[in-house]
């Protein structure tokens, strides 16, 4: 009889245990499930941190073309070099554009020329007309991208 009751108890801690790794695994599973939504969440934040980032940069870019005088445009070295005559034909530097949350920091290669757009028959107006181009290329992961803005100059 006492061999029965223990063969009893075995049973009844074996099945605990089983109950309590079942249990353990579908704790860890859930905690994978959630950790996964919180990867998912913030990876679509840091897609919308970087297009804030890239476009304030863009922004800056855009009011520094309007801002500077035509003279420093037109003489070497430019900031936007002639892509035609000038050697390099564009200007290009690495540039930070911020940081992500976590401290990590946002790096891109801006590219910036100017292009020639005065027209073949320009007798009666004698306007030079210039289009300043900087273009921004980041990378998010494995992702690579390219933003661009133009902004138009006469003389």
């Amino acid at each position: 009889m006492r061999r029965a009751s223990l063969a009893i108890g075995a049973r009844q801690a074996g099945i605990v245990l089983m109950e309590a790794t079942v249990a353990l695994g579908l704790a860890v599973f859930l905690a994978l499930m959630v950790m996964k939504g919180f990867l998912l969440a913030i990876s679509g934040n840091q897609w919308t941190v970087m297009q804030t980032l890239t476009d304030a940069y863009l922004t800056r870019e855009t009011a520094l073309s309007n801002r500077v005088p035509v003279a420093d445009l037109t003489t070497h070295p430019s900031a936007w070099p002639d892509s035609a005559l000038d050697v390099p034909p564009t200007m290009n530097q690495t540039v930070s554009l911020g940081a992500l949350p976590g401290g990590s920091p946002v790096v891109a290669q801006l590219i910036r020329f100017r292009v020639n757009e005065t027209p073949l028959d320009n007798s009666e107006t004698n306007v030079t007309v210039w289009c300043l181009h900087s273009v921004l290329s980041y990378s998010v992961g494995e992702q690579q991208y390219v933003k661009s803005r133009s902004t138009i100059r006469t003389q």
